[in-house]
């Protein structure tokens, strides 16, 4: 009986916390799309943005807070960007990408809207 109720514990508490994560993944999603960003990608516990004049960094965390959780990087702030393994560093930001495609996607428009500017 025990063994039963402790297990349901834990699956109630995983639920709640997967439902909780949803919701702040949710939020920062709506301030994106509130800063008219062309494409973003979601990797390694942070959404990363293309946006009009910016690159935009939302670290995703138990607790939303924009103003501790963002970075913004002007597109004429940006004097060099570089891909190491699976990484883009943007002056000394780094932006880590899990998949090596998403990474080529991300870089290759970063470096048309730094072409434009």
């Amino acid at each position: 009986m025990i063994f039963i109720f402790f297990f349901s514990f834990i699956v109630v508490l995983l639920v709640g916390l997967n439902i909780y994560d949803n919701m702040n993944l949710n939020k920062l999603k709506e301030h994106i799309k509130k800063q008219d960003c062309q494409m973003y990608i979601y990797s390694k516990g942070s959404y990363k943005a293309i946006c009009q004049n910016k690159v935009l960094v939302l670290k995703n965390s138990f607790e939303i807070d924009l103003d501790k959780n963002k970075v913004e990087i002007l597109y004429k702030n940006i004097k060099e960007t570089k891909i190491e393994q699976n990484s883009i560093f943007i002056n000394d930001t780094k932006l880590d990408f899990r998949e090596k495609n998403s990474l080529e996607k991300f870089y290759n428009l970063l470096q048309d809207k730094l072409n434009n500017e």
